[in-house]
């Protein structure tokens, strides 16, 4: 099995497109109907990763010397990266009389996720982007890393409360992938003449060494909330509390982990061997043993990337020319800090809102954003993006809704 082990922190694939992001429209309507909905996001942030580089990553193509210095200037001691890129459908039936009641509707929702997270120091960017060559005769120092990569997908049945639309889905969910790296310590010496390695080391890496689709099933339950209150001029003004995905999976398969606590210092194994073709991962147990890296494989049960939020939102039905929507969100992730948002959305005719937003927290600081929705009685089409004007990270969304 080849490892590169840094470009693998980096070189991280986005599955698609989920449905908290702005603008988080509201339609008011209370008219029985049937709802179908598909949402996409794919969302890279971070402290210093460049907007040109996160493209790269979404779409492909050629990471140039110059994205890369002006990404490296950007970079502090320790930074941090995250990315949330899903896509997921939901049917939603307001006509049906669930428990024979004319309060509950019903939906069916189902959606595939993929949720990444990253704290890592200056060095093991200049690593994966430009290989050692910096770092020959010196130290490179990458403590303090931490990777989590969860792939999954979920299907759910809820109850929606006609009148608010107020909801609560218990989805099942099947594991797909989960990767995680942890570097409490790791300094990494080469010889100036690349021929001597020395390594001083405590962490682990675990991952799935098998080609199985499903490798754990779990639970998870999704709520969206939403209530209203009166303003100064008597108008309804609403509001949303939310969770995603707060749940688990068991595994099926074991996961293999790989840890160490050993300080080494090997003659004739050089840092490009490792990221070039000879892995200190392996099937050679006794390059292993001269590492220090102790290999073992177990069951176990993890916490899914939630994310709870409260906002208020924006009534897509409202006369009033202006609105201003606000509001938190916090990822159920040890690496993010917790978010904050706002925003002004203008109503110039009845099918369109157009709007501009702040983000500041989660994976990265200050971005600017906007949106651009049409509205008709059937069909609303979304888009936006939370990150239009900073030169780090990128944002993108797609959200279509039919009535019928």
């Amino acid at each position: 099995m080849k490892i590169k082990l840094f470009t693998l922190l980096f070189l991280v694939q986005f599955s698609a497109f989920g449905q908290h992001y702005i603008p988080m429209n509201f339609d008011t309507l209370i008219e029985p109907k049937q709802e179908l909905i598909l949402t996409g996001i794919g969302d890279a942030s971070s402290t210093a990763l460049g907007f040109d580089i996160a493209n790269k990553f979404l779409f492909g193509g050629q990471i140039t010397t110059e994205m890369k210095d002006n990404s490296l200037e950007r970079h502090r001691s320790m930074n941090r990266f995250g990315s949330d890129a899903n896509v997921e459908l939901e049917y939603r039936n307001y006509k049906a009389k669930l428990f024979k009641s004319e309060e509950f509707g019903f939906l069916v929702k189902a959606g595939m996720y993929n949720f990444n997270q990253m704290i890592y120091s200056k060095d093991v960017f200049q690593l994966a982007m430009y290989g050692n060559e910096g770092f020959l005769g010196d130290t490179a120092n990458l403590s303090g890393t931490k990777f989590k990569s969860t792939t999954f997908q979920k299907i759910g049945f809820g109850l929606i409360d006609k009148f608010s639309k107020s909801s609560v889905t218990l989805n099942l969910v099947g594991l797909n992938n989960s990767t995680s790296i942890n570097l409490d310590r790791m300094e990494m010496y080469q010889s100036a003449g690349a021929d001597t390695l020395k390594l001083a080391y405590t962490g682990d890496y675990n991952f799935y060494d098998n080609a199985a689709f499903l490798k754990g099933i779990g639970i998870a339950l999704d709520f969206d909330i939403r209530f209203n209150s009166k303003n100064k001029k008597g108008d309804a003004v609403y509001f949303q509390v939310m969770g995603r995905n707060l749940g688990f999976v068991s595994t099926i398969n074991s996961q293999s982990t790989y840890s160490s606590n050993s300080k080494v210092a090997y003659t004739g194994f050089s840092y490009n061997e490792i990221t070039n073709g000879s892995s200190i991962i392996n099937d050679n147990v006794a390059l292993m043993d001269s590492l220090g890296i102790k290999e073992s494989s177990s069951k176990n049960t993890e916490f899914l990337p939630g994310l709870l939020q409260a906002s208020k939102l924006v009534d897509i039905n409202s006369k009033r020319k202006l609105q201003e929507f606000y509001g938190g969100r916090m990822y159920l992730s040890k690496i993010a800090i917790p978010q904050v948002f706002g925003g002004v959305n203008y109503h110039p005719f009845d099918f369109l809102n157009i709007g501009a937003s702040a983000t500041y927290g989660g994976f990265s600081g200050l971005r600017g954003g906007a949106y651009l929705s049409y509205n008709s009685s059937k069909l609303n089409i979304g888009i936006s993006s939370e990150n239009l004007f900073s030169k780090i990270g990128v944002s993108y969304l797609i959200r279509l809704q039919c009535a019928f």
